[in-house]
């Protein structure tokens, strides 16, 4: 039932799954659109790149790695059933017996308003499209943007991108970052993507933490100032 109920969240959140087949490098990304308790079975969208439903269809094992405020859940799946759900295509995958469910995150995450409009650029060393994208959250370990339309293609979990941030007071701050997830936001027309910072300088990093106090230090300020 525990492991029901961390499905669950991660279907109502509409948190994205990283997708890996065994002895294959390439990540794809997916939902869970619905899990059922009785029938011990999960159901998962198509996947993107669609050439993950090839391997999917050929009943190839994979594994599964999902993030939901900050908490990496991952799982082992022996293969995949095709099937018609609701009148879309899904996947039919039996419940997990064993999930592994991994605190990752030590650090404290500050949200960012979105009025203050802090810009970062990904550009990906091996295209020439750059992207502007702001914002969301901040701790010493990473970031969530969010960017205008539908990036899903644009931008894959595991791709790493460089990128630069704008810091108030810091200047300009360089670091590699890695795609952890995206989302699109239909509502908002918007692409939420979460970043893990990696090879950073000490002076970045000092520059992070930094504004993650700020940042603390602020809400903190707000909210005594809504007690009164």
């Amino acid at each position: 039932m525990e492991i029901f109920s961390l499905l669950r969240t991660l279907m109502q959140s509409r948190d994205a799954l990283t997708v890996t087949f065994i002895d294959r490098a390439q990540k794809f990304q997916s939902f869970i659109v619905n899990v059922d308790a009785d029938k011990r079975a999960l159901w998962i969208d198509e996947m993107i790149p669609r050439e993950g439903d090839r391997y999917a269809a050929q009943g190839e094992a994979f594994r599964i790695d999902a993030w939901h405020e900050g908490i990496h859940m991952r799982w082992n799946c022996v293969g995949a059933s095709p099937v018609v759900l609701d009148d879309a295509p899904a996947y039919e995958i039996p419940l997990p017996e064993e999930l592994i469910y991994h605190q990752k995150r030590g650090a404290f995450r500050a949200s960012v308003r979105r009025t203050a409009d802090i810009a970062v650029q990904m550009s990906h060393p091996e295209r020439e499209r750059r992207l502007t994208s702001y914002l969301m959250d901040l701790s010493a370990t990473g970031c969530k943007v969010r960017l205008e339309g539908d990036l899903t293609k644009a931008l894959q979990p595991g791709e790493e991108c460089n990128s630069v941030m704008h810091l108030p007071d810091a200047g300009r701050i360089d670091v590699i970052t890695e795609v952890r997830h995206v989302v699109f936001r239909e509502d908002a027309n918007e692409t939420h993507v979460g970043l893990m910072f990696k090879q950073q300088t000490a002076a970045a990093q000092r520059s992070v933490d930094r504004f993650v106090n700020h940042l603390q230090r602020e809400a903190r300020r707000l909210e005594k100032e809504d007690l009164f």
